[in-house]
C-alpha cells in the first residue's frame, strides 16, 4: 500500500490589533495551511480565521488515486482555563459544499486538546476556526495542525449522495467514520455475477453507550442492520444482481417522536436523538462476494475492462493485476460507455518553423490495443499512427501495427 504523509500547521501570526485587520476573517482571503504548523488567536468572541489546504490531483499519472484520510488536532498550551462557556470550534469544508460543514469539533478552555479524522478526495478544503460562545472568546492561542495520509481504503467525503458515493472494491476493507448526525456515508461497489453479498461494518474497540450505533443498507433494498457501538460488528446478506449497487452507512433512526403533551419524554426524546450518532467513531466496511476475482500473484493474460471511480473513465487492461486498486472492473466492455483502448495512451503535436513548415511529425502511441477478428481470435497491438508533413489527418499504414501477442479463440 502506497502512503504518502505530509504534515500541515498553521502560520505563526502576531495578534493584531483590531479584528478589521485579520485578514483571513474571510474565506477569500483565507490563509494557505504550511508545514511549519504554529500557533494564531482570536480577536473576539466574532472574529473567525479561515485557512485553506489541497489535496492534488497526480498530474503526472491521473489514473493514480490521490484521496485519504485527514487527522486533525486542536489544541492549547497547559495550564486550561477554569471557563467551560469558553473555547474554539474548528469546521472543515470542502469547496464543493459551503453551506455545510464536514466535520466540526470544539475545545473548551477546560481541555487541553481535540482530535478527529476525515477521509477526504482530490479537491479544495478549508478549515474555519470561531469562539464557541457569542460572548465570551478564549485569549489564548490555538494551535491547529493536521496530518495527511495517501490511502485509497478510506471514505471520500463529501460522499453524502449517490452520485458521490465512494468507490469500493468487493472483498476489501475501507475505513469511514460518520462526522455529525444529520451525516451519511454512501459507497458504490459492482458485481460481474449475481451472488449472495454479505456487507460487514465492524469497529476495534466497542463503546459502553448502547443508544450510539450505524445502520448500514442499499437503496434498492428494504433490509438493514443496526450495529450498536457497543457491539464488535453487523452483517447483512443480500442476493443482488449483476451491475453497481450503492449502500448506505448512516446514524441509528431517531426515536419515534412523542406527544406534545408530554414535555418531559419530549425533552428525554430530544437527549436521545442526539445520542443516536456515533460521531467520530472509526468503522470497518466490506463487501464479500465469492464471484468476485481474488488478486493473484501470477496474473493470466486476459483482457479486462475498469472504471476509473473519480473520473468514470473506462480502459482496458491486460491483467486483472493492472487494474488500479478501487477500480470497479468487468470482463466484457460496457455498452453505454467509450472505452479507452489503453490507459496510457499519448498524442504529441507536430512542431513547425517559424515559416510554419513542419519541422517534426505529430504522433499517437498506443501501447495496447486489443483487436477481435471474426473467428472470436484477440490480438494484443501497439501502434503508432503519425501525422504526415503538410497534412491536417493522421495517417495510418499496417507497418505501424507491432504484434504483442495473440490469444486464439476457445
Amino acid at each position: 500500500m502506497h502512503r504518502t504523509i505530509l504534515v500541515f500547521g498553521l502560520i505563526g501570526i502576531t495578534p493584531l490589533a483590531t479584528a478589521g485587520e485579520d485578514v483571513s476573517d474571510t474565506l477569500e482571503g483565507a490563509k494557505k495551511m504550511s508545514s511549519r504548523g504554529v500557533k494564531e488567536t482570536l480577536l473576539s468572541a466574532i472574529d473567525v480565521d479561515f485557512y485553506k489546504f489541497t489535496i492534488s490531483t497526480d498530474r503526472k499519472n491521473p489514473d493514480h488515486d490521490t484521496s485519504g484520510n485527514i487527522t486533525v488536532t486542536l489544541s492549547q498550551k497547559a495550564p486550561p482555563s477554569l471557563n467551560p462557556n469558553s473555547g474554539w470550534q474548528v469546521e472543515l469544508y470542502s469547496e464543493t459544499n459551503l453551506a455545510k460543514a464536514l466535520y466540526t469539533a470544539a475545545l473548551p478552555e477546560t481541555s487541553l486538546k481535540v482530535k478527529f479524522e476525515q477521509g477526504l478526495s482530490p479537491g479544495n478544503y478549508y478549515f474555519r476556526m470561531s469562539s464557541l460562545d457569542s460572548v465570551v472568546f478564549p485569549a489564548a492561542e490555538y494551535t491547529l495542525a493536521s496530518q495527511w495520509e495517501e490511502n485509497a481504503y478510506y471514505e471520500r467525503q463529501p460522499n453524502d449522495e449517490p452520485d458521490d458515493a465512494t468507490a469500493i472494491t468487493v472483498n476489501e476493507t475501507y475505513y469511514g467514520n460518520i462526522s455529525s448526525e444529520s451525516d451519511i456515508d454512501v459507497y458504490r461497489f459492482g458485481l460481474q455475477a449475481p451472488d449472495l453479498v454479505t456487507i460487514s461494518l465492524s469497529q476495534k474497540t466497542p463503546g459502553i453507550d448502547s443508544t450510539l450505533g450505524w445502520q448500514v443498507g442499499l437503496f434498492s433494498q428494504p433490509q438493514t442492520v443496526d450495529v450498536l457501538s457497543t457491539a464488535l460488528s453487523g452483517t447483512l446478506e443480500v442476493n443482488l444482481d449483476i451491475g453497481m449497487h450503492y449502500l448506505f452507512v448512516k446514524s441509528l433512526p431517531q426515536p419515534e417522536e412523542v406527544s406534545q403533551d408530554d414535555e418531559e419524554a419530549e425533552d428525554e426524546t430530544a437527549q436521545k436523538k442526539e445520542k443516536t450518532a456515533p460521531v467520530g467513531r472509526p468503522y470497518q466496511l466490506v463487501v464479500n462476494a465469492s464471484s468476485a476475482p481474488q488478486a493473484q500473484e501470477d496474473c493470466p493474460f486476459t483482457f479486462i475492462y475498469a472504471q476509473n471511480p473519480l473520473t468514470n473513465r473506462w480502459a482496458s487492461f491486460p491483467t486483472p493485476c493492472d487494474v488500479p486498486v478501487g477500480w470497479f472492473s468487468q470482463e466484457t466492455a460496457p455498452e453505454t460507455y467509450e472505452v479507452c483502448p489503453s490507459p496510457h495512451a499519448t498524442y504529441t503535436l507536430p512542431k513547425m518553423d517559424e515559416l510554419g513548415t513542419i519541422t517534426q511529425q505529430g504522433k499517437v502511441k498506443i501501447p495496447l490495443l486489443d483487436f477481435k477478428d471474426e473467428l472470436g481470435n484477440v490480438m494484443v497491438l501497439r501502434v503508432e499512427l503519425q501525422q504526415m508533413p503538410n497534412t491536417d489527418p493522421i495517417q495510418f499504414t499496417p507497418d505501424m501495427l507491432k504484434l504483442i501477442r495473440t490469444i486464439e479463440a476457445e
